[in-house]
């Protein structure tokens, strides 16, 4: 039992490693998007990480909410979290791509 303990803690320790880049992740979007108010690739960058934020949470606090469930439901919520984390990277990506097309062209040509 003593391994199964040691285990947990560096999970939770990796869980809010996570937490804390993914807040750096989200503080660095609101300062892109303070610069650039009327940015749409900055704004979704935004929501991109907001979502990833929920997915860290939820992968966080589902052991404990999800401790009842059988086997297969416990699967399914993971999975379905998986997916939202996936889909968080993605909106993210697209954000990204959008504000160094447009946003960051825009800079260049004003220099």
């Amino acid at each position: 039992m003593d391994n199964f303990d040691d285990l947990s803690i560096h999970f939770a320790i990796n869980g809010v490693v996570v937490l804390l880049l993914q807040l750096a992740v989200i503080v660095s979007s609101i300062i892109i998007i303070t610069k650039y108010r009327k940015s749409i690739g900055a704004k979704i960058m935004v929501v991109g990480t907001v979502f990833t934020l929920i997915a860290i949470v939820a992968f966080q606090v589902m052991p404990y909410v999800t401790s009842s469930f059988e086997t297969d439901n416990y699967l399914k919520v993971q999975v379905l979290l998986t997916y939202l984390n996936t889909f968080s990277f993605f909106v993210f990506t697209i954000g990204f791509v959008i504000f160094a097309i447009n946003d960051l062209k825009k800079d260049e040509d004003k220099d």
